[in-house]
């Protein structure tokens, strides 16, 4: 297998730092990628289509979070599966996971998009998403729900990749649709004037040649995971275990962003003001949120890789140089939001209106400082998750969705959009106490 393999990283030799620059490295240009393309499709919406796209589009991103992040936990908790037999060696039982990863991904795939589709209009109603802007987010929301199986498709491509220590491709296939995305952002809502229809359009179309190309080169160039009808044959336990890992993972963020949709619904309620301020501040505080996105699943790959190889104490040594990694962008972020933050929101969301533009950077000046608990947050939820511990990280969701629960309710009603600022920040450090509690608990398991 090892001499027909490409763009492969065996995360179980060698120096912890150096493989998780090296493989962390293409996810953080990749996630980086992504979020100067939601800059550039943010501002395109709102230079173009002016402050009610910006609010149309922004109403529903809760919502669509839900659903992405739902399905990307999903393929990524499969993945891990792939992950610990490839660190094993174990080609049957590396065959049998790729082949369940497939089928029940497509599965999700399907009862995701149904199950979608059809309330959506309640669920905008749910949302409290303004009168003048529902036109606008139902058509918005229609197209990208529709869009869910290529969604998961290319995610699907990316995990599986990235699950036999490729990072590198996924990078690639990201950039070409994201290149793609914004030619087609400037056509469908410039001269075709599809308005914000035309972004979701984009986006869809966009992954779906991505998940296309990211299929051919899997086909052509991982012949070694390719199954045969043999592999259908797993064991019930096996392909229980792989649910449980892929449910895990994906309501974890799951109830995460319950959550966001709770507290997208309080914000919806303020006004289009607060809903545009919100799509600009996220987008931009997202920016700073990369390495999280790149470390995370980096460091369940390794911690899968290594504990399905018996070397513990080395997924202790790397998740010390993911923290610090992560400390060192932190610096950066805190320069940029104290320095640069109010043009750099001008220019995102292209609003002339003080209110938009002030309280966007409310958000960042108070969430950006409490990056820290935040980053080991990650770190340590998906090293558990690597190491098969799913309740832990599934409680500290819990506490998330709790907390974004009780602002929602009843804080924002009362103090308005600078509890919106307040109220992740305040989460983090909750569940960052939880979950080194947590960890401490079972430091035995980090030693050989």
């Amino acid at each position: 297998m090892a001499a027909t393999k490409s763009r492969v990283l065996d995360m179980t030799r060698g120096a912890p730092l150096g493989l998780l620059l090296r493989f962390a490295l293409p996810l953080f240009l990749g996630n980086l990628l992504q979020q100067f393309y939601n800059l550039a499709d943010t501002a395109l919406a709102g230079h173009i289509l002016g402050d009610a796209a910006l609010a149309q589009i922004g109403a529903t991103s809760a919502l669509y979070g839900l659903i992405t992040n739902f399905a990307f936990g999903l393929n990524n908790g499969f993945a891990l599966t792939v992950s610990r037999h490839f660190g094993a060696d174990d080609q049957p039982k590396l065959r049998q996971a790729v082949c369940w990863m497939l089928t029940l991904s497509a599965l999700f795939a399907a009862v995701l998009t149904v199950g979608f589709l059809l309330p959506r209009r309640g669920l905008l109603a749910a949302l409290q998403v303004p009168p003048e802007a529902m036109d606008g987010a139902l058509a918005y929301l229609t197209v990208i729900l529709a869009g869910i199986p290529l969604s998961m498709a290319y995610n699907l491509e990316a995990s599986l990749l990235q699950a036999v220590g490729n990072s590198v491709t996924p990078l690639l296939l990201l950039l070409f649709s994201s290149v793609l995305n914004i030619g087609l952002d400037v056509w469908f809502m410039g001269p075709l004037g599809l308005g914000v229809r035309g972004a979701a359009v984009a986006t869809i179309l966009a992954q779906g040649v991505s998940a296309v190309l990211g299929g051919v080169y899997l086909l052509r160039r991982y012949r070694w995971l390719r199954f045969g009808r043999e592999a259908f044959a797993a064991p019930r336990p096996f392909v229980l275990g792989m649910l449980e890992a892929g449910l895990s993972m994906a309501l974890m963020s799951a109830i995460y962003n319950i959550g966001s949709v709770v507290l997208q619904s309080s914000i919806n309620a303020l006004g289009q003001v607060y809903i545009a301020a919100q799509v600009g501040a996220r987008r931009l505080a997202e920016l700073f949120y990369i390495p999280g996105l790149a470390l995370g699943p980096s460091m369940a790959t390794y911690a899968s890789q290594n504990y399905g190889a018996g070397q513990r104490r080395r997924i202790a040594d790397g998740t010390k140089m993911a923290l610090l990694l992560y400390f060192l962008w932190w610096l950066v972020a805190m320069a940029f939001t104290f320095t640069l933050a109010k043009p750099a929101m001008a220019l995102v969301t292209g609003s002339h209106t003080p209110a938009v533009i002030d309280s966007a950077v409310l958000y960042m000046k108070i969430s950006i400082p409490l990056i820290p608990p935040m980053a080991v947050l990650v770190v340590l939820r998906n090293v558990l998750q690597g190491m098969e511990h799913l309740i832990m990280p599934l409680l500290c969701s819990g506490l998330e969705l709790a907390g974004k629960v009780v602002f929602a309710l009843w804080v924002v009603p009362v103090y308005g959009y600078p509890a919106v600022c307040v109220c992740e920040p305040f989460t983090w450090v909750v569940c960052f106490v939880f979950i080194v509690v947590g960890t401490v608990r079972c430091r035995d398991e980090f030693r050989d």
